[in-house]
């Protein structure tokens, strides 16, 4: 039997009258993480149904995960928009996203990448014709030459390379998953044909797999829920997912293709997340797997209440209060729960 107390001091007041009081959790200890001692019979009970319910997609079924780019020296790679232009790189350098808060919304764009540069941020990364230095432009052997007056060539993943000046490249991305976040994850769909460093995974979809329906029908709140139990939360409260993890999600793809994807960007750069969900959670959850209105209060509930614990443990052991810091950061408090 587990209960879950606010501090060491709730022990002193522990009597064995308490424990009649509480429920004994259905767990599965060989096979489910401890993050599930959170929730009650009742919403483990949900999740592993939905878990088990085929028309639910497994990602597998969806798309390919890898990491991005490790230049080894993003202080070298990683160039703005005035280091582009001192050394002339213009025919030398690919567009490319190194930190999330670069990603906005559900599509990235070229619009957002001249927003990006204007603001002064490294979106350039430097990417010359894997051949000796001495066959390549007088541009890029002067960059070269400056990044090894630096010592750039020292630092250990540049050194063990054949060219020290060469990224190892694999297949462009499609898509871009986030590997830290802090409320929710996303998938952002790549129409600017950028590249990503290796704190951002990269996607690319199956055949026959339409990008805009995953993106869209991957914020509901099922796979949000699903998403809090399956990532790891480190210090500080960020949910981490690595490729292996993100491989174990499922996304409910009934009614996908009546998703508009377009108004769902819309919503998450303008941080309406629950507005959102409202609308995916009808159709794909409601109308396409035939969840109750309560069921669907209780996934939001599984995945505002881990959600809630990971960011704000510190702050509600100190006041016991995260609907204020909810409200703060423009969401609705914990409990407000609607479909």
């Amino acid at each position: 039997q587990i209960l879950e107390l606010d501090g060491v001091e709730d022990l002193d007041t522990l009597g064995p009258e308490a424990f009649q009081s509480f429920e004994v959790k259905e767990l599965d200890h060989s096979s489910e993480k401890w993050v599930k001692y959170y929730l009650t019979n009742e919403e483990i009970r949900l999740m592993r149904r939905l878990r088990q319910d085929t028309r639910l997609r497994d990602v597998n079924e969806l798309f390919e995960i890898n990491v991005g780019l490790v230049s080894g020296e993003n202080d070298f790679f990683l160039l703005n928009e005035e280091r582009v232009a001192q050394f002339g790189l213009g025919n030398s350098v690919k567009m490319i996203i190194g930190k999330t808060e670069q990603l906005k919304g559900v599509i990235l764009t070229g619009e957002d990448f001249s927003q990006l540069k204007s603001q002064g941020k490294k979106v350039h990364v430097f990417v010359p014709e894997n051949r000796p230095a001495k066959e390549l432009s007088k541009e890029e052997q002067s960059y070269i030459r400056y990044g090894e007056e630096q010592g750039f060539h020292r630092g250990y993943k540049c050194r063990i390379r054949k060219r020290w000046y060469c990224i190892p490249q694999s297949w462009e991305p499609d898509a871009f998953i986030l590997r830290q976040v802090n409320r929710y994850p996303r998938i952002v769909l790549n129409r600017a044909e950028a590249l990503s460093t290796d704190t951002i995974h990269k996607l690319r979809f199956l055949g026959g797999v339409r990008p805009e329906e995953v993106a869209a029908a991957f914020l509901n709140s099922f796979t949000l829920a699903l998403g809090e139990i399956t990532g790891r939360s480190y210090g500080g409260g960020v949910l981490t997912f690595e490729p292996g993890e993100i491989r174990k999600l499922k996304i409910p793809m009934t009614g996908a293709d009546r998703l508009d994807l377009e108004q769902i960007d819309r919503w998450i750069r303008e941080d309406k997340i629950y507005e959102t969900l409202d609308y995916t959670d009808q159709i794909l959850l409601k109308e396409g797997l035939g969840l109750s209105d309560r069921e669907i209060v209780l996934l939001r509930g599984i995945w505002e209440k881990l959600r809630d614990r990971r960011i704000y443990r510190k702050e509600n052991r100190k006041n016991g209060n995260p609907s204020a810091k909810a409200k703060a950061d423009g969401q609705k408090p914990p409990g407000k729960t609607e479909p």
